[in-house]
């Protein structure tokens, strides 16, 4: 018997198949008797169906049984067979409880609404993650406006392609004057535009400049020499009370 059952595996990733019979040997009539196998990992003990069948009973009196049953709810001969987990209220009255189908002889648990939806969901949150992170160095900032702008994916692709494939040599082939000469290349210019002045004729020389000692020598005009009057300091007045 194959029962692919590992230890804290979720129902909807394991399945079972009886190797002894051949899918071509399933029918309507025999289906249950196929899925209610001991082996069968889906299957409880503890149903109806074991009940009915360890005393010999006939499938009819199933519906007279309240509890937990196994019914055929679809088939597609040889290929298709949906049966439902189902707790029996009443011979009218039933809830349904999962539903596993069997295609060529193999069982698997149909997923319930949640487990679909959720899967659905990580798929769609997985797809957009992946586009976002396509597209993000596709984003182009403008700080004067605050306006962003998008570059074509494809091209960036094709850019990033051709980045990797260009050879070393490529890369020291400059694409403007200014990455060879740069700084000299502007200094030069800036020097041929704007050349420095010529020096005047009538600068004074290193000779004709007065030492230091002839400057500490010279006379400067003090009260004791000076030959004028000397300025009288105002008088002072009394102030009047």
């Amino acid at each position: 018997m194959d029962g692919s059952t590992p230890d804290h595996a979720s129902p909807y990733e394991i399945h079972w198949e009886n190797p002894a019979i051949s899918p071509h040997q399933l029918n309507s009539s025999n289906i249950l008797q196929y899925f209610c196998h001991l082996s069968n990992p889906f299957y409880d003990r503890e149903c109806n169906n074991e009940v009915v069948r360890m005393q010999g009973l006939s499938q009819d009196k199933l519906t007279t049984l309240c509890g937990t049953e196994f019914y055929l709810y679809r088939y597609q001969e040889p290929v298709l067979f949906v049966i439902r987990k189902q707790e029996r209220l009443s011979p009218s009255e039933v809830v349904p409880l999962a539903y596993y189908y069997i295609i060529n002889g193999i069982v698997r648990q149909a997923p319930d609404l949640s487990t679909l939806i959720n899967s659905r969901l990580h798929t769609i949150v997985a797809g957009l993650n992946k586009a976002i992170q396509t597209l993000a160095p596709c984003a182009r900032f403008h700080p004067l406006d605050g306006s962003y702008s998008w570059e074509d994916p494809n091209a960036l692709v094709s850019g990033s392609r051709k980045e990797d494939g260009k050879r070393p040599a490529d890369e020291m082939i400059a694409t403007n004057p200014y990455q060879v000469h740069r700084t000299d290349f502007l200094l030069n210019e800036w020097a041929n535009r704007f050349p420095m002045p010529p020096l005047p004729n009538n600068l004074p020389t290193s000779s004709t400049l007065p030492t230091p000692q002839q400057t500490s020598h010279s006379s400067v005009p003090t009260p004791s020499n000076q030959t004028g009057p000397l300025e009288s300091t105002p008088d002072k007045r009394q102030r009047l009370m």
